[in-house]
């Protein structure tokens, strides 16, 4: 008795983990290749039960991916003042969205596919009808001929007292009167009939397919448009936060020595040429963010270019490159990763220009390892290509990020002598407020809108 309530108990245990994990008869991992094929006309039960497989495997994708959709929600919903909550769930985010871009994407591809599938297979079955169709009073008629010259009515009334080509079929297959010509026709018919059924039904499941994924296509659209904007919010009040700790890490910062390298030397002799305006750094692409704040709120002090990574950025005028680094990963940004300097900048570099007079500083973050053309003390000309965009650092998608300083009539030597002392991007304006700002009425060094030069 023990002996068989183990039985049952193992019994249960196996069901109930094949209710939670279920085993599916095929390798559905490649989804590319099982929504190209079943996203048409199937050609035998077996392939069309692979796809029913899929499909089944498709909608425990969808599912899972909404319950990780409103899980998210639910953090966001209780979310407080934690940088390090918000930095996980914005990697959540950024997660869910790729997931739900690349289903949206095979459904788009999908429901293309099968709808010009179902155009060919309706024009197919129209043809196989007709082809049908043909056979059928062609056998007729040659039954009704028989009839005629033999005088024998017993096969014409069995053939014509069918109710339809199904019930003829079943009739005649065993009457020994049929010729073996006839017999040959009629099998062959019967392959037509049964790969007309197979149509028809492919037909049905295609359509039902297209609804089906039209209705969770829209809801993923308006989904992926809900992420967008949660994340919009959380990043306004993540970079709240960061500029605070931003500014304080910078003002803390004492280990000029762990740079120099990176930095031009005390020593450079060279002098700026003047140009007589700017030239734009990056072609394409759009300001995602502008100078002062973030589009959701947040202090933002630079301008963020939002352009695919490897896009070139180019001197806006003949200058020297004051500090040159390039130690992240080209892809690896993400909020909360501090990598590079000025902190959280990934890769990165400032320059020291003249313009109509004025000494300009300007930097660039966030840029790509690959393509990294700059060194600290190089002389560049407008422009020449620098380096490329990337998404390093602080940072939540590709763009460029840029800071503009004037620094009004400081020479070069006043300028290389001031920056190798104290390695500060920011000329002594800050981190974490405006009122530095050039507009604001402060004196030079002041920060200046990148917008008003590249806009």
């Amino acid at each position: 008795m023990k002996k068989r309530n183990r039985v049952i108990v193992c019994c249960l245990l196996v069901f109930g983990m094949s209710s939670i994990l279920p085993v599916y008869a095929q390798d559905y991992s490649d989804s590319g290749y099982w929504v190209q094929k079943c996203s048409q006309p199937q050609s035998s039960q077996a392939d069309v039960q692979a796809c029913q497989g899929f499909q089944t495997y498709q909608q425990q994708r969808y599912e899972e991916l909404q319950a990780n959709i409103e899980q998210y929600s639910n953090d966001i919903a209780s979310l407080q003042a934690d940088t390090e909550k918000m930095e996980e769930l914005a990697k959540t985010q950024k997660e869910l969205q790729e997931t739900l871009e690349g289903q949206i994407q095979e459904k788009e591809e999908a429901l293309q596919t099968i709808q010009e599938q179902i155009k060919k297979l309706d024009t197919e079955i129209q043809k196989k009808q007709a082809e049908i169709d043909a056979w059928n009073e062609q056998i007729v008629s040659r039954m009704k001929e028989e009839q005629s010259n033999t005088g024998t009515n017993m096969v014409v009334d069995l053939i014509m007292g069918a109710s339809d080509l199904n019930d003829m079929l079943r009739r005649i297959t065993g009457l020994e009167r049929i010729t073996e010509d006839d017999q040959d026709q009629i099998e062959q018919l019967k392959e037509l009939k049964e790969e007309l059924d197979l149509q028809k039904s492919e037909q049905v499941r295609l359509e039902e397919d297209t609804q089906a994924q039209q209705d969770q296509l829209e809801s993923q659209r308006q989904q992926a448009k809900q992420l967008e904007e949660s994340y919009n919010q959380l990043a306004a009040q993540y970079q709240q936060k960061m500029a605070e700790l931003q500014a304080a890490k910078q003002a803390a910062f004492k280990d000029i020595e762990s740079l120099r390298s990176n930095m031009i030397s005390v020593s450079y002799s060279g002098t700026l040429t003047n140009v007589s305006g700017f030239a734009a750094p990056i072609s394409g692409g759009r300001i995602s963010a502008g100078t002062w704040a973030y589009p959701g709120g947040g202090l933002h002090l630079g301008m963020d270019y939002a352009v695919p990574i490897g896009t070139p950025v180019k001197a806006p005028a003949n200058g020297v490159i004051l500090y040159a680094a390039n130690p992240a990963p080209s892809n690896g940004g993400y909020l909360g990763n501090w990598s590079g300097y000025p902190f959280g900048g990934g890769n990165t570099f400032e320059m020291i220009c003249m313009v109509n007079g004025t000494t300009y500083a300007i930097s660039f973050a966030h840029l790509s390892r690959e393509g990294f053309a700059v060194s600290a003390g190089q002389s560049v000309v407008q422009g020449q290509t620098l380096a490329l965009t990337g998404n390093s650092g602080n940072s939540s998608g590709p763009h460029c990020h840029i800071e503009v300083y004037n620094l009004g009539t400081m020479s070069l030597e006043e300028a290389i002598s001031r920056f190798s002392s104290s390695a500060d991007f920011a000329w002594g304006t800050g981190w974490n407020s405006t009122a530095t700002a050039c507009e604001n009425g402060h004196g030079t060094p002041c920060r200046e809108r990148p917008e008003r030069f590249f806009g």
